[in-house]
């Protein structure tokens, strides 16, 4: 390992890794706002309501200064026109006469959402307003509708507002008794929606920001700075960020804004959720000229005639001179809770204007750039998505690539019988089949979705791959004995003999959706690591990787796979203790401080005590990965048909222990790993990839743009061997149920070469669909593939465990209470699904023991007399 550890960072020329340019922001102008009709000039306005529906954006409303400055006499004027900006692809137009607001206004709040434009509040010549309208678009009659919905509980004015699923959210403003802490949530998906006061900001603030996004774990709100007036004149300005949490209904402190060298007050701004978990922060006051006016304001209205006319001279000159605002751009990490300075706008910096995000494209319409002074600009900033994997990396994963096609050649020469290719003769040695155990199950679940949820989080999943150990003991004493006896292909066939042939069709069948499900997942989380590093669009890596998995799976049936995942197993771990050793050399702080920074936000806990089964607690974890892993191991065919590889019960159960102890030092170290990267990303603020839009491709990031050639390839290419060990066990184990559960029982007595032939061309048919359903996932997104994973599994497996528990560990269940008890599982998975909170690792328990539980309740009411009975009585 030293020697290759040695040869591999010689050969990558660097140790800083390859230093792609990421979170570059183009920015450009894409329009001016147009004169309205029947007016001669267009200044700009300031606090417009904006935001996007379909092809168009929506800039209503805001007020100027036409005359003149404020200083000079001018006086605000208040607009209810409604501008509409058409996008195609890179065009942009203005749409003439497409209607007005009710009433002129400026500075309410609006957010973008999937029916249209929510404006609320705001000013109006006669006062703040609690108004709320839903701006519409017609695409078919170019027409803009108005939709009022229910008024705000309180008029409001610069308040902040956000979208978090259906529900829109509003807090603080000035009212007219002040600057308030109220919020309030309004759920658009209510039958008659309303406004309900929510818990109130822990202060007082108006111009802020609220944003919804992750903090790696699930969606919460962010308020981020903000101003409130006092009785001085002399405005409170503030940088503080609150975070609230709907699981705890609370507001927690975060850190304050700031520029990664000093913090900052910042209001009147703009801000944007991007990414997995960043904030991007642009414009902004910091309150320094800010200040120096109110000081003005404040001493011209103490002071006699002779003073006042100075300092009302003094006040214009400096007003006049004024350089505009906080032209930084900054950039928030929910999940380490820091901040730094991207760059710089190349523009006027706009404040009192709302930001909206376009085709992933940042939009900044209008809005002031001085005291006084608006502009008709229309900004647009672009975000750039490198990729970068060198020529050496890409030859490390090519060559992984025809390995796996020589181990498909080399293994289809000894294919001759059914039992050769689905149990390898029966003569493959334990310690292989122990290797592809541990990979089987592990994959690139593990090796991306782990480190990603340690880094956003904690370890407080570290038990739920320990309770694989723990079930090691039942699986050698109780499953392994059990198939090697009875001498089954498929662990299905048990059931047929336990109870009938429709329990085994049943449970047959669910493995195999199952299993479709799950290849979707294993190949799909790869191929989005491999669009981010290269570029590849996620589809194509998809089919390459399908393809050459399906090459040696079609050829050399289960000893091809588990060949192959012996070659997996070993870069895998290579891989990952490679990025294990080379992390902590990129860390700025000691060690004592690291400990520190991790001790501040409790992320190596490992034990949440609490009796709470909605949340991640250590009984959940304990109890839910238990009755996973007992299914998995104990019932599952992909598991179980490696138990049926070896010669001899004996080295079956050696391959189990193996597999299962390799469990704990790869979880150490991907747990490691995800720590470590919390760490780096820390100290390292800027090194993250805002375009990044799933949280699960955080380390192959970390890869390509930190670790040395070579070595990067050699992480990456473990990454694909983890996924494909997965999906090529899952194709092998469908294959083996369809042909044994399902086409051999249907049409018995046909030679076996004719089996054979069936068993690749099932295999080939499988491994086509699972690349399919991959394909379709790449379109649906989800924040963590690791949770989708786990809710997948834990929901529709408890019911298949169940029926095994009652016929391996039960003399009294009949066929009938095993059909009742599958049936009223599945109903209570749903159940429990749509009307509880339980934590998805439960589901597996619930699953579990609802069908054990009507199962053994059945039989018994029941009371036949099984057939197992009958051959256990002779």
């Amino acid at each position: 390992m030293r020697v290759l550890l040695i040869l591999l960072m010689l050969w990558g020329v660097t140790a800083n890794g390859q230093q792609p340019q990421a979170n570059q922001i183009s920015w450009s102008e894409v329009g001016v706002l147009p004169v309205a009709s029947g007016k001669q000039v267009q200044p700009g306005v300031a606090g417009a309501f904006t935001g996007t529906t379909g092809e168009v954006l929506l800039v209503a409303g805001g007020a100027n200064f036409p005359g003149a400055m404020p200083w000079e006499g001018g006086q605000k004027t208040y607009h209810n026109e409604i501008y509409v900006l058409r996008r195609n692809n890179n065009a942009f137009q203005w749409l003439p006469d497409t209607g007005h607001l009710p009433v002129a206004a400026a500075y309410g709040a609006s957010v973008t959402l999937p029916s249209g434009v929510l404006c609320m509040g705001g000013e109006t010549p006669a006062g703040r307003s609690k108004q709320v309208l839903l701006l519409q678009w017609n695409a078919a009659a170019s027409r803009l509708n108005v939709k009022p919905y229910p008024d705000l509980p309180m008029a409001l004015a610069n308040a902040g507002a956000t979208v978090m699923g259906t529900q829109v959210w509003i807090a603080g403003g000035e009212s007219d008794t002040g600057v308030t802490n109220k919020v309030w949530m309004l759920d658009m998906a209510a039958a008659t929606p309303s406004w309900k006061a929510m818990p109130p900001l822990p202060q007082p603030r108006s111009h802020l920001q609220l944003i919804t996004q992750s903090n790696g774990d699930y969606p919460c709100l962010y308020a981020i700075g903000g101003r409130k007036a006092t009785d001085t004149g002399i405005s409170e300005l503030s940088g503080t960020v609150y975070r609230f949490s709907q699981k705890t209904n609370s507001w927690q402190q975060c850190a304050t804004v700031s520029d990664g060298k000093q913090s900052l007050n910042w209001s009147a701004g703009t801000a944007l959720p991007f990414g997995a978990t960043f904030i991007l922060l642009t414009g902004g006051d910091d309150g320094k000229l800010f200040h120096q006016i109110e000081t003005y304001n404040a001493a011209i209205a103490r002071a006699n005639d002779s003073t006042k006319e100075r300092l009302t001279k003094e006040k214009i000159t400096f007003l006049s001179n004024h350089p505009g605002f906080n032209r930084s751009i900054l950039l928030y990490n929910t999940a380490t809770d820091v901040w730094t300075k991207l760059s710089e706008l190349p523009y006027p910096a706009q404040v009192t204007t709302t930001a909206v995000k376009w085709n992933d494209d940042i939009i900044i319409p209008s809005g002031e750039v001085k005291p006084g002074t608006r502009t008709t600009s229309i900004v647009r900033g672009v975000i750039s998505k490198p990729s970068y994997f060198s020529g050496l990396d890409y030859t490390l994963l090519a060559l992984y690539f025809l390995l796996m096609l020589g181990i498909g050649l080399w293994t289809s020469m000894k294919q001759h019988s059914t039992t050769d290719y689905f149990k390898g003769g029966q003569k493959i040695p334990g310690w292989a089949t122990g290797l592809s155990i541990f990979g089987a199950k592990l994959s690139a679940i593990t090796f991306i979705g782990i480190p990603a949820k340690t880094y956003a989080t904690d370890w407080t999943y570290f038990f739920l791959l320990m309770t694989i150990i723990m079930v090691m003991p039942v699986v050698v004493r109780y499953f392994i004995p059990f198939y090697r006896r009875l001498g089954v292909t498929s662990s299905y066939e048990f059931l047929e003999q336990r109870f009938s042939y429709q329990v085994r069709g049943i449970a047959a069948g669910m493995y195999i959706l199952l299993q479709l499900g799950r290849m979707g997942i294993v190949i799909l989380l790869p191929s989005i690591a491999l669009s981010v590093v290269t570029g590849i669009d996620v589809r194509t890596s998809i089919v390459v990787m399908g393809v050459v998995s399906l090459f040696y799976t079609v050829l050399g049936g289960i000893e091809a796979v588990i060949w192959t995942e012996v070659v997996q197993v070993i870069i895998l771990l290579t891989g990952a203790l490679l990025a294990l050793i080379l992390i902590p050399m990129h860390l700025d702080h000691s060690w004592s401080q690291s400990i520190s920074t991790l001790q501040q936000y409790d992320k190596l806990k490992m034990f949440d005590l609490r009796l709470d089964f909605t949340s991640s607690t250590f009984w959940v974890v304990l109890l839910g990965g238990f009755a996973l892993n007992l299914i998995q191991y104990g019932c599952d065919q992909t598991v179980v048909q490696r138990y049926l590889t070896t010669t001899d019960e004996k080295s079956a159960i050696k391959s189990l222990r193996l597999g299962a102890w390799l469990t704990l030092p790869s979880t150490i170290i991907f747990f490691a790993i995800g720590t470590l990267l919390f760490l780096f990303y820390r100290d390292h603020p800027a090194e993250v990839n805002i375009a990044l839009n799933n949280q699960d491709t955080i380390f192959p990031w970390y890869i390509v743009t930190q670790l040395p050639k070579g070595i990067a390839g050699l992480v990456i290419t473990a990454i694909f061997a983890a996924a494909m060990g997965s999906l090529n066990g899952s194709v092998n184990g469908v294959a083996t149920v369809v042909v044994n559960d399902f086409f051999r029982r249907r049409l018995p007595g046909r030679p076996d070469k004719y089996y054979l032939r069936t068993a690749r061309m099932v295999t080939l048919a499988v491994g086509l669909f699972g690349t399919a359903i991959a394909w379709m996932m790449a379109s649906w997104g989800a924040t963590s593939l690791w949770d989708e994973f786990n809710l997948i599994m834990g929901l529709f497996t408890g019911s298949v465990g169940g029926v095994f528990i009652l016929g391996i560990f039960t003399r009294r269940a009949t066929n009938t209470g095993a059909i009742a008890g599958f049936i009223c599982s599945a109903i209570v998975q749903v159940l429990l699904l749509q009307f509880s909170h339980m934590h998805l690792l439960m589901y597996a328990l619930t699953g579990l023991l609802s069908c054990v539980l009507v199962g053994l309740l059945v039989s018994q009411m029941t009371n036949q007399k099984t057939t197992w009975d009958i051959q256990k009585s002779n």
